[in-house]
Formats: structure tokens, C-alpha cells, sequence
């Protein structure tokens, strides 16, 4: 009724696959009895966006390791009020993370949001590092803890699929059609991510996989690659989109 939309593609990222698989059309892949699920997803108004992520256990074993990203999400919101460093929440993060027994992933992180940017520039890491801006009151920012179990790496690596992309520029390309296709791209997303089952009616998928091929080595695309855990181990997330105030903080996801 408020016109909302989604801000990015759903993801729906299984097992040891952290971040940044979205289903394609005709998507044959299942969740099996066993996985571990995590749901990812936001929605805009006008381009302000929230950003909330759960993890779902088809998996007795990685219970633990689920309830364990909720504490470190619920911890880290608890320490967040204006002027805190970025970093001294991930400080909280991983604390929480060692505590419970799992490995908090280092290599991906919470993040400011702003209209129509779903990552705003400032990162909010999942350990401590120094020299973080501070977080302010009016800013609006999404806390993303990931864990895995203690065998993993604790960092993820790039997988061999990209499906979802956004634009980063507009410029004259010399191709008609690019032109008219990047042109429809901006009236639809502005600059938010999507993928090939929100612009299949723009051409077939052959077309369409060349076209953005052809965009993202003309830096008018930037794609994101599936990441997975680099010891394939289990992943799990939590996520919640907050808002400084001077003396706690707001959560806008709840």
C-alpha cells in the first residue's frame, strides 16, 4: 500500500555459500533436509531502503551456530549509540563469535545505507579494526554478522557465478540498443541491484547474458560474485537495519 519495492534480489544462499546467490528463471536448485538457509532481502521507498537477513536450520548440528549469529547480532546492536567506531562493534562481533565457538567471517561486513545505496561506503566489520568512522544519528546502517564453525577459513572467496549486478555509470556507449537498454535499467533500479529474472522481458537470454557481459567490461555494470566460505564449511547470518540515536539506537527491521 506504501509502494514498496525490493531493494535488491533475494538471496538465498545454502550451506557454505555466504552471499549473492539469487535465483535464475527456471532455477532447479532445492533445499534439502540438512541445509542451512540463509534469507536475505530489503525492500525501498523511494529509494530508502531497509536491509534484514535470517538463517533457517534444516540441520540439528549447525543449530548452535544459527542462535550463535543472533547473539552476536543482538550484542552488537546492544553496544550501538551515536559516536560509537564501526569498529568497536565488530570488536563486540567477534567477541560474541569466540565466545559461542564459531568464527565470525572477517571478509564481510555490515554496512551504511543511504537512498538508492544499498552499501553506502562506510563498512561495519565483523572484528575489531582501528581508524573506523564513527557511527552518527541519522545515518541509517545494517549490522550483518556472519559466522562458520571453527574449521572454516573465516573468509570467503568468489564462486564461479555472478547473477546480480547494478549500475555504477551512464554514459553515451556508442550502441543503440546498449544505450536503450541501460536507460531502462535506470528507470527500473536507479542504482539498486538486480538480477536476469527482473529484466527477462527485456530480450531473451541469450541477448541478455551478452549484454551484460558486454556492460560490466564497459565499467557500466559492476557484478557481485556468489561467495562462499574458502574451507566450504557451514555459514550462518543475521541481520538487522538500525539507526543511531544519542543514547541507544533504533532497530528498523524489527
Amino acid at each position: 500500500s506504501r509502494g514498496a519495492q525490493p531493494a535488491f534480489p533475494c538471496n538465498i544462499c545454502i550451506n557454505s555459500v555466504a552471499a549473492h546467490y539469487t535465483p535464475l528463471p527456471q532455477d532447479d536448485l532445492q533445499v534439502k533436509d540438512g541445509d542451512v538457509v540463509k534469507v536475505d532481502f530489503g525492500v525501498h521507498i523511494g529509494g530508502y531502503i531497509v536491509d534484514t537477513a535470517i538463517t533457517i536450520s534444516f540441520n540439528i548440528k549447525y543449530d548452535a551456530m544459527v542462535r550463535a549469529t543472533e547473539i552476536m547480532l543482538q550484542e552488537a546492536i546492544g553496544a550501538i549509540r551515536a559516536g560509537i567506531r564501526a569498529g568497536e562493534v565488530g570488536r563486540v562481533i567477534h567477541a560474541a563469535a569466540q565466545r559461542l565457538g564459531f568464527k565470525p567471517i572477517l571478509n564481510l561486513s555490515g554496512h551504511a545505507v543511504a537512498p538508492y545505496l544499498v552499501h553506502a561506503g562506510l563498512s561495519i566489520p565483523n572484528t575489531y579494526t582501528a581508524g573506523t568512522p564513527e557511527l552518527k544519528v541519522g545515518q541509517v546502517y545494517a549490522i550483518e554478522p556472519f559466522a562458520t564453525t571453527l574449521r572454516g577459513a573465516g573468509v570467503v572467496v568468489n564462486g564461479p557465478v555472478t547473477n546480480i549486478f547494478s549500475l555504477v555509470a551512464r554514459k553515451p556507449l556508442g550502441d543503440s540498443t546498449l544505450d536503450r537498454f541501460v536507460d531502462e535499467l535506470w528507470s527500473r533500479f536507479r542504482t539498486l541491484p538486480f538480477t536476469y529474472r527482473q529484466i527477462k522481458d527485456l530480450g531473451d537470454a541469450g541477448w541478455l547474458e551478452r549484454a551484460v557481459k558486454s556492460l560490466i567490461q564497459k565499467r557500466v555494470l559492476r557484478g557481485y560474485p556468489v561467495l562462499v566460505e574458502a574451507q566450504n564449511e557451514f555459514v550462518a547470518q543475521a541481520e538487522h537495519t538500525v539507526t543511531p540515536v544519542e543514547n541507544g539506537v533504533i532497530v528498523l527491521t524489527e
